[in-house]
């Protein structure tokens, strides 16, 4: 298995294994952070774990307010499974879930009716 494919384990299934490029650039920030070098197509390795998780908190952050959308009524909410999500692999891989987490959560709702 290759460290891109962890992060999509790591993600699924809220995010796609066809956005490749989102995987990759969490996986080198990551990896940017916690000061190693990780190669999105090399080798999987339990060393790797704690990088592996902080790029999957760094795609799953963004779906946050993508959680529940709907178009026609332009209404969003927030998803309680993907932030336990968060904090479960932010706890296991000792991750400030704060600073990955957002204190408030910002809903948008249908003002049709003010124009």
């Amino acid at each position: 298995m290759t460290n891109i494919q962890a992060v999509y384990i790591e993600v699924k299934p809220y995010a796609s294994a066809d956005n490749e490029l989102e995987l990759e650039k969490a996986l080198l920030d990551a990896a940017s952070n916690q000061h190693v070098e990780l190669a999105a197509d090399g080798t999987y390795s339990p060393e790797n774990k704690r990088s592996i998780a902080l790029a999957a908190v760094l795609v799953l952050v963004k779906y946050l307010s993508l959680a529940s959308e709907t178009e026609s009524q332009w209404s969003q909410s927030y998803n309680d499974k993907l932030e336990q999500r968060i904090k479960q692999l932010c706890v296991e891989n000792n991750l400030p879930v704060k600073e990955y987490l957002p204190s408030a959560v910002i809903t948008l709702g249908n003002a049709s009716n003010r124009f």
